[in-house]
């Protein structure tokens, strides 16, 4: 009897050693991730390491404030140390406002300025100002120049969520709306790409008109 509770003890130390070196494996290995200025008491947060990609999940307690970051696994080195917080709320919210009259405006806000250690993929919930389905442009508040730059555009909202990816943190906006006097605007490149094929069919207009001459 003895030597069999002896033998089912070595089989269960055998069976649970593998996972017990995986689990200390898993959280031993880089990269290590510094959760910077946050004041961690408010916010649940939560670290997802995968073979690809690393992510920050943080919801703020007791509000509809949900966000992510997620960075190239192989890209961020031993160590991701960032100030992950983000604010819906802009300290050049007149600013910006004034650039981009429209109504449907959502700001935000990161605590981190400057450049990013690698791309990162934003996840933000915007369940409370956009609907699932809707199509958003993204725009950087160039704070030297004091003008709105154009980021991307077709942002689709799905189960709440709108993602898109930056490099740079500052002040960005989120719309329904083109901002027409946005640098870089699609729409601007649309006026431009027009105005060409116009000249373009002056031209050959023209050099066919003194052809037949």
């Amino acid at each position: 009897m003895k030597k069999l509770s002896i033998l089912t003890w070595f089989l269960v130390v055998l069976f649970l050693m593998p996972m017990m070196v995986n689990a200390a494996t898993y959280y031993e290995l880089p990269p290590k991730v510094v959760i910077e200025g946050i004041n961690e008491t408010e916010y649940d947060i939560n670290k997802i390491i995968t073979e690809q990609e690393v992510t920050v999940e943080l919801h703020k307690k007791d509000s509809d404030i949900f966000y992510s970051w997620s960075f190239d696994k192989d890209k961020i080195g031993d160590t991701l140390s960032l100030d992950f917080e983000l604010n819906f709320n802009s300290p050049k919210e007149e600013e910006i406002a004034s650039l981009a009259p429209n109504n449907d405006k959502m700001f935000l806000s990161f605590d981190h300025h400057g450049d990013l250690p690698s791309k990162a993929r934003i996840r933000v919930s915007v369940a409370g100002t956009y609907t699932d389905g809707e199509k958003l442009y993204l725009y950087y508040y160039n704070e030297e120049k004091k003008q709105l730059e154009y980021i991307d555009r077709n942002l689709e909202v799905k189960d709440g969520y709108v993602e898109f990816e930056i490099d740079h943190c500052s002040e960005y906006l989120l719309t329904t709306t083109i901002v027409n006097d946005a640098v870089n605007n699609p729409k601007n490149m649309n006026y431009i790409i027009v105005v060409m094929v116009l000249i373009i069919f002056v031209l050959v207009g023209a050099t066919m008109f003194s052809t037949k001459k």
